[in-house]
């Protein structure tokens, strides 16, 4: 048995020990990275993260939908990458990594910050250093992200809970037979949907463009869809209807709900 570390390490040495652990395949219970072909990118090259982890695979999962839908949306900086590394880029997954060594202290910006990774990249890894991962370990089931937790032994972590979704069109969740009966016609709603769908990856491609680069990365179809866009005349201003609401139920009573 080997003995644990006797001293606090700080970020940059808890997130080498992490890279370190990775390469050598010492992340127990690990079935989200992939650790035979990795690469780390540090926190100058991706800005709001401390690592981005890159994984490279010999062949793509042709099953996962949601990664193809994922490509879609970061089209640019898997393009970029693919170029660079010479591969296909369904081979590509990203993985935003926030580290926090016991020098850290956990308070109100981690929320913002796994919220931040899964808008990014459609999903969030957090390293906690050992004395966070004591206070930290027990609520890792509740967090939407993969929890990982440093052992103390040398360069040893342990996956202690998976967050398993990628969110990879975004947080709204579309039904198409909802819309359909709304729009009283499945073929109507089947179109709107689609509509709908293109707009948010859109918008999500538009938003995580302008973090990373100086274009858009729009294609022509996407400029042109936005050009009839602005050719539709948008629903009336919401702000009468609101003061409406709201002088309806100033003086509402509590039997009126009953």
């Amino acid at each position: 048995m080997q003995a644990a570390k006797k001293y606090a390490m700080n970020e940059r040495e808890l997130k080498s020990l992490f890279c370190s652990s990775l390469r050598s395949n010492h992340v127990k219970n690990n079935d989200l990275i992939p650790t035979s072909e990795i690469r780390i990118v540090q926190e100058a090259h991706c800005r709001s993260f401390d690592l981005l982890i890159a994984t490279v695979t010999k062949e793509p999962d042709r099953h996962d939908y949601g990664h193809y839908d994922n490509i879609l949306v970061r089209t640019q900086l898997l393009k970029h990458f693919a170029r660079q590394e010479k591969c296909r880029i369904d081979c590509i997954r990203f993985y935003p990594v926030e580290v926090k060594s016991d020098d850290d202290v956990l308070d109100e910006r981690l929320p913002k910050q796994i919220i931040d990774a899964i808008l990014a990249f459609g999903l969030s890894i957090l390293v906690l250093d050992k004395n966070h991962s004591k206070v930290a370990r027990g609520l890792g089931k509740f967090l939407p992200t993969t929890l990982i937790c440093y052992t103390g032994i040398d360069d040893h972590f342990e996956v202690v809970s998976r967050f398993d979704r990628l969110v990879s069109c975004g947080v709204l969740n579309l039904k198409k037979t909802i819309l359909a009966k709304a729009l009283e016609g499945s073929n109507t709603g089947n179109k709107a949907y689609s509509r709908l769908v293109a707009l948010e990856h859109i918008f999500q491609k538009i938003i995580f463009n302008q973090l990373y680069f100086e274009n858009l990365g729009m294609t022509e179809r996407e400029l042109e869809f936005l050009q009839m866009i602005t050719d539709i005349r948008p629903p009336s201003q919401e702000k009468k209807r609101l003061s409406q609401l709201i002088k309806e139920t100033a003086n509402a009573k509590m039997t009126d709900y009953l």
